[in-house]
């Protein structure tokens, strides 16, 4: 009869389905029990003996941010500020991530990355100094196994755009390549450590310089001026006294200061000017400048790499007279000059 005909189909492509499905579930526990054997058999270590880890840390660089704070109906005008930051984190507890595989515990570098844009949304800095301290404050509190933070932020040069003549209320063009810095540090239950940065402070005199006096001998082949153009792209840091609150401090109006006293230490007086007789001498006297207008100011680190504009005596070939007025400007090879000035 026909239903049984019907029947005996359906008994066969049932049974069909089952012994399908259960050939699938053994090749599935085949294949876990390889990779479970795999993986405990995988190559995790190339070392036949421990040595000390001296030291570690680690963190995230290079986290983007702008932060946009706007204004109201009273004020509508808008603030930029954008950061590029860099996060390290440091416990003795992360030995064994790097001696034992444990990565209990871990904060990873792609949550620091995320930390930095919700301190960015609830943080009202406009410093490198003030963000790099709620980074910092942030992260020692919110994980109790660290035991020390750093955080470096540096910000790029913002102005706001005029029109006809009138500040922009929302407009912004991109100023010099130089760039503001910071570094903070919190080691727990200990007062955060703040350093300041200027880099890239590019800047020339065309007179009041020369080079004279140094030693001569069979290599020396540079011959001795009294006037020649002076320039350097500067990078310099400086440290803060220990206060009772470090909010209290203006970074803001610390950091123009500093940077006004270097440039008039390299300057002089708009009106003549001041002589240099080494880019030694003037890097030393703008240090002392700086810590006598700025007691906040510990100590500050300077470096000058020469930018060298040589002067272009060829001309006499060519029936023209070198009067100082023509330069091939040129940065390598170049010396390079550093000094600390503390108190």
């Amino acid at each position: 009869p026909i239903y049984k005909i019907v029947t005996r189909q359906m008994y066969l492509r049932m049974r069909t389905r089952v012994a399908a499905a259960s050939a699938a579930a053994m090749a599935a526990r085949l294949v876990y029990t390889q990779s479970e054997a795999s993986s405990e058999s995988k190559l995790k270590q190339l070392r036949s003996k421990d040595h000390t880890l001296v030291d570690h840390w680690h963190g995230k660089k290079r986290v983007r941010v702008l932060k946009v704070q706007r204004g109201d109906d009273e004020n509508p005008t808008h603030m930029i500020s954008e950061f590029t930051v860099q996060t390290r984190l440091f416990s003795p507890m992360y030995q064994k991530v790097f001696t034992l595989e444990d990565n209990s515990e871990l904060v990873a570098t792609d949550t620091q990355k995320n930390t930095v844009y919700v301190v960015a949304k609830r943080s009202r800095a406009t410093t490198p100094e003030d963000f790099a301290l709620d980074m910092a404050r942030h992260l020692i509190d919110q994980y109790k196994m660290l035991s020390a933070v750093e955080v470096e932020v540096r910000q790029k040069s913002w102005e706001r755009a005029r029109v006809h003549g009138i500040p922009h209320e929302h407009a912004f063009t991109r100023g010099s390549e130089e760039v503001s810095g910071a570094v903070a540090r919190i080691e727990r239950g200990n007062k955060p450590e703040v350093t300041s940065q200027i880099l890239g402070l590019t800047v020339l005199k065309t007179t009041q310089s020369g080079f004279t006096n140094y030693l001569h001998d069979k290599f020396t082949l540079l011959p001795e001026t009294t006037e020649r153009c002076l320039a350097t792209e500067m990078d310099a840091s400086w440290s803060y006294s220990p206060t009772p609150n470090t909010a209290q401090v203006d970074y803001a109006a610390v950091r123009n200061a500093v940077r006004s006293e270097l440039l008039r230490g390299i300057f002089g007086p708009a009106r003549g000017g001041v002589y240099s007789e080494s880019l030694q001498a003037s890097v030393y006297d703008a240090g002392c400048l700086v810590l006598t207008a700025c007691p906040q100011v510990t100590k500050i680190n300077i470096n000058t790499p020469n930018l060298h504009y040589l002067p272009y005596k060829q001309l006499e070939q060519m029936g023209e007279v070198f009067e100082d007025d023509v330069f091939v400007p040129t940065s390598e090879p170049s010396g390079t000059i550093h000094c600390t000035v503390g108190r």
